[in-house]
This record gives C-alpha cells, structure tokens and sequence, in this order.
C-alpha cells in the first residue's frame, strides 16, 4: 500500500453559462471561482436539485476546497453525503448501508477535497442543479450587486430548507 501512486483529484467544475450569469460579480466581488460554485452547490442541495453537465461545458475549476472554504470542507461533505443518502432513501439508522455509500463518495487519504471520483461527480451534479435553480426559480435576471443577490439567495434558501422540513414532518 504504501507504494501506491498518488491520484490527482478530480477537480470541482463550474459551468460556463455560471460563470457568464455571475459575470457582475466576478468583476466586483468575487474574488476566486469557487464563490460562484459555492452558491450553486448550497442551492442545489438545499432543493435537493441535480443536474449532469458535460465536462466539455463546465470546465476543470479546483481540485481541492481553496482556503476561503477549507475550513468549512468538513460541513459542505457533510450536507452532501446527507443529501444522496436521503436521495437514496437510506436512514442514517442503517449502519451498513450508510458506511458502504460513505465509502463509495468518500476518499479520506486523498489529498484534495476527500471525495473519490464518484463522489466530486456527484458534487458537481448539485452545482450544475443548484444553477438551475438559481438562474430558472430564484431570479428574475442575472445578479448585478452582491448585496441584493445575497438578501434574494437567503430567503430563497430559507424557503427552500423550510419546505424541505415541512415534507420530513
């Protein structure tokens, strides 16, 4: 094992059309690439929203949490691997299956962001929904201020989260 070589991990993708809708942002606030990806992954967990995007439209963005978000890696897997089980419809009462999809999405000796290939595929599928989402239900128009994007982002991820809640009840 321990001559292993080491894999390069697979890299989070954001989709062209996503990096064109935040353009106002990039040239005032943004300040790296994952930002835009960051909101479209929350929106898409939080509406449960995936979407399979062609690697030849959304291109190789970071292969690891950049250090604005690394030290909410831990939190971000955390909503992730709650939202496939849930999609899978696995209770977190059910040990075995619980661990044997953990092991599938998880790599936790790579370097990286600690998903294997199968779980950043998955990842990014909540980013490509998640900018759906955002572009097709939660804005009329692309953002223009980063101020009145979040203020709109929050209540609508609010909604979303409090929705959600009212389906489990």
């Amino acid at each position: 094992m321990a001559n292993e070589p080491v894999r390069v991990p697979q890299p989070f993708r954001l989709r062209e059309d996503a990096k064109e809708w935040f353009k106002a942002l990039y040239e005032k606030d943004f300040h790296i690439g994952f930002d835009a990806f960051y909101f479209c992954f929350m929106a898409g967990i939080a509406t449960g929203n995936k979407a399979q995007t062609p690697n030849s439209a959304a291109p190789e963005l970071i292969p690891y949490f950049p250090v604005p978000y690394a030290s909410r890696k831990q939190l971000l897997l955390a909503l992730f691997l709650t939202q496939e089980l849930e999609d899978l419809g696995i209770e977190m009462g059910e040990k075995a299956d619980v661990h044997a999809k953990i092991k599938e999405l998880l790599e936790p000796n790579s370097s990286g962001h600690n998903l294997s290939e199968e779980g950043v595929r998955e990842f990014n599928k909540y980013a490509h929904g998640g900018f759906e989402v955002l572009r097709d239900e939660w804005f009329d128009d692309r953002p223009r201020s980063l101020e009145t994007f979040l203020r709109t982002f929050k209540q609508e991820l609010d909604g979303a989260i409090s929705k959600r809640q009212g389906l489990k009840a």
